[in-house]
């Protein structure tokens, strides 16, 4: 989810080949929702990077603030695996 419009999303997934959709948020209202921003504050026009791990059964099992996207998918896999120990 990022507060970039549906065209620049998708030129960003193309740029970087990812496998499915970017969904856009460009009120902020759902960002708000999931506290990437403030409620009440003005528009930031970008999200914090925040993360949430959700289990089958659709709840959040983990919220993370990534701060190293770059090592992020090995911290996410570690949680999966102990969640699934």
């Amino acid at each position: 989810m990022s507060f970039d419009t549906p065209e620049e999303n998708r030129a960003f997934r193309e740029k970087y080949d990812f496998p499915f959709t970017l969904l856009s948020d460009v009120d902020e209202q759902v960002g708000v929702q999931y506290g990437v921003r403030a409620p009440g504050t003005e528009k930031v026009h970008f999200a914090q990077r925040i993360a949430y791990l959700v289990d089958p059964d659709g709840t959040i099992r983990k919220a993370y603030e990534v701060t190293d996207p770059a090592g992020f998918a090995d911290v996410v896999m570690a949680d999966l695996r102990e969640l699934h120990a």
